[in-house]
């Protein structure tokens, strides 16, 4: 009977389950090799990797270094190679600073005169026509096209204003969703589907494409998805991409320390690192919090404030030298005395 009990628990009652899960990320972390690499598929876009990947996680950086988006197609057009086609022209986010070869500013006459790179238009679907049609809708002003060139009448002779619009012109977003950035088409070796790949995170915007799927979205951005689907799912995508980076480097890491660490972050409802401005800056102890880091600060705000400290967690023990409370730590065992002359008597 007590070992089907114990068979039933996932880990022992008073299991030191935080200070393992750290151990268990933090000793690894220390071998890790700090580099990046390319990722396989998106060219020109570095994918972050190892140790500087693990503290965006675990730090909870608003916006990674390098974010990516996984883009899956209905059923009904995934298997389609020209369908995949039309969907990236429609995500892919191009600029015109990406498009245009040469700038000339004519200040006397208000003018600004855009020549276009042929190379990029072809890349990018676009026309000359278009590209002049997006500008006057977007900013209101009268352009003139012919072949590879722009004419766009600003409306001013200010030289500052003239250059402070052909600045917003060029920064413009003239195709695609912005912040999606540039978008690879890949096929799925095994189900033959294809799908996309954005350097880009802006998930909001790209799931109310008609065509996109948008059960099976994902990116590495760990706020775009808490944005579009919530806390729980913003936790899988840390545990996921915590065990990414480790695979990576070749390093084995119990899924559930990293699902104890992804579930501490998120378990407020947001998301929290676990620096001093989240878990660790948080803790109901005060020594706890002076133990980490700006020592002076919290010990100086508790005397202020007059806090107390329960002394129920593990650091603000260890700091006194007390028994903490985790494993035999966690059994208060107390004897009545007139039992106590029977013990170590033979019956």
């Amino acid at each position: 009977m007590a070992k089907e009990i114990k068979e039933k628990f996932l880990v022992q009652f008073g299991e030191a389950v935080g200070t393992v899960a750290a151990q268990s990320l933090g000793e690894p972390g220390t071998q890790m090799i700090l580099r990046t690499f390319h990722y396989a598929g998106v060219e020109s876009t570095m994918s972050t990797s190892g140790l500087p990947r693990i503290v965006e996680l675990v730090d909870a950086k608003k916006k990674p270094t390098t974010p990516i988006t996984y883009i899956y197609l209905n059923k009904d057009i995934s298997k389609s190679f020209d369908k995949a086609e039309e969907m990236i022209k429609k995500i892919s986010e191009v600029t015109m600073n990406s498009i245009v070869r040469r700038v000339d500013e004519n200040f006397s006459k208000g003018k600004i005169r855009l020549i276009l790179s042929s190379q990029e238009m072809e890349a990018a679907r676009l026309t000359t026509k278009a590209v002049a049609s997006k500008i006057s809708k977007d900013f209101g002003f009268e352009t003139k096209s012919e072949g590879r060139i722009i004419e766009i009448k600003v409306g001013t002779r200010d030289p500052k204003k003239v250059r402070s619009e052909r600045v917003r012109i060029m920064n413009s977003v003239i195709s695609g969703i912005e912040g999606a950035g540039k978008v690879m088409l890949r096929q799925d070796e095994s189900t033959k589907e294809f799908y996309l790949i954005a350097a880009g995170s802006d998930m909001e915007s790209i799931v109310d494409i008609p065509g996109v799927d948008s059960t099976r979205i994902m990116s590495n951005d760990v706020f775009a998805v808490y944005r579009l689907f919530g806390v729980e799912a913003a936790r899988n995508v840390i545990v996921h991409e915590l065990a990414k980076t480790l695979d990576e480097q070749r390093i084995g890491v119990n899924r559930r320390h990293l699902a104890l660490i992804a579930d501490a972050m998120t378990a407020r409802g947001n998301i929290k690192g676990v620096g001093r401005h989240g878990l660790s800056g948080e803790k109901g102890s005060v020594l706890a919090r002076a133990a980490y880091e700006e020592t002076v600060k919290h010990l100086v705000h508790a005397a202020v404030y007059g806090e107390i400290d329960h002394m129920n967690g593990v650091t603000e023990n260890v700091l006194i030298g007390k028994q903490v409370p985790v494993g035999t730590g966690t059994v208060h065992l107390a004897i009545k005395k007139e039992d106590l002359s029977k013990v170590g008597k033979k019956k």
